[in-house]
């Protein structure tokens, strides 16, 4: 793969070299290691222009990395902790690959080791100045993939009954992710300000300093809080609507205005055939269940 430069082309480099002035004091007390859901993700890139396009994973149903960002309890940071840090790429070698699949940059327009940069000059630099086991790009990125094999959220989900394509509740998603991982974690929600529904969009896990589970309760973060036994939510979601879960990205309002009747009635039939395949599946298990339960009842008769 051809490498270049991604300093000047980066489209959130301005930003990045702004804060990078700021000398940040790179103690913290939680790594936050944040899981996104490429479907979402790509459908806000592309609600944002109509020449954004996306990079996807090739394995469907996986959830990919964004960061992991050190941070203060009750607060935001610290970030840029080494204004004179210097991304390599090729330091990456090794994993590159993998990175490549699950923690991809959704937004291809930009270069493709962009996301990468900012990540490790933002967020990395400060877990580099505090953590032994991160202080390299390597290790920095390594132990996301360690994490995402450990703690996908598409394993964790799904062996909750959380499948795309479908609605659920805020309480329902943090109640699976309680069950399983026994910490309590903080759940993103897009928001179509078109459509106003919301979508599924992160999953932020918290780890200590020795690189354990933690509660994430004390990050800055919007929270609701109900009754007792569910206790405080960590959420920017509506918890009164419900979370749609996309199975494929949805057309984005640019699409929508230049679609023309055939083509929107072209989607239509597809969505609709993809629904009644994914029906007739459920439809056989349900059968092949009650004839086994028909048999082991003739069976000890």
């Amino acid at each position: 793969m051809l490498r270049g430069s991604s300093s000047e082309e980066d489209s959130s480099s301005d930003e990045d070299q702004n804060e990078a002035l700021l000398v940040e004091d790179p103690e913290f007390d939680l790594l936050i290691f944040t899981q996104r859901w490429p479907i979402t993700a790509c459908y806000e890139w592309r609600e944002k222009s109509p020449d954004h396009i996306c990079g996807l994973p090739s394995a469907q149903n996986i959830w990919t990395i964004h960061g992991i960002w050190p941070t203060k309890l009750n607060t935001i940071g610290p970030s840029f902790c080494n204004k004179t840090a210097v991304f390599n790429v090729t330091e990456l070698d090794p994993i590159e690959k993998q990175l490549e699949q699950f923690w991809i940059n959704v937004e291809k327009n930009k270069p493709y080791d962009s996301l990468w940069r900012h990540e490790w000059l933002k967020h990395g630099t400060c877990a580099a100045a505090v953590m032994v086991q991160l202080n390299t790009e390597d290790k920095y990125f390594g132990q996301g993939l360690t994490w995402l094999q450990q703690h996908s959220m598409a394993d964790v989900l799904g062996e909750g009954g959380i499948k795309p394509g479908q609605n659920y509740t805020v309480l329902e998603i943090r109640q699976v992710l309680i069950d399983r991982l026994q910490k309590n974690m903080a759940i993103e929600c897009y928001h179509d300000k078109e459509t106003k529904q919301q979508f599924l969009n992160e999953i932020r896990v918290c780890f200590n300093k020795n690189l354990e589970l933690e509660n994430c309760d004390g990050i800055l973060f919007e929270d609701v809080f109900i009754d007792q036994p569910q206790g405080k939510i960590i959420t920017n979601c509506n918890v009164n609507k419900p979370v749609f879960y996309p199975a494929t990205v949805p057309l984005s309002r640019y699409e929508k205005t230049h679609m023309s009747p055939f083509d929107l009635h072209t989607k239509f039939l597809e969505e609709y055939k993809r629904q009644k395949a994914k029906e007739n599946k459920n439809m056989k298990i349900l059968v092949n269940i009650y004839k086994l339960i028909q048999l082991l009842k003739w069976s000890t008769m």
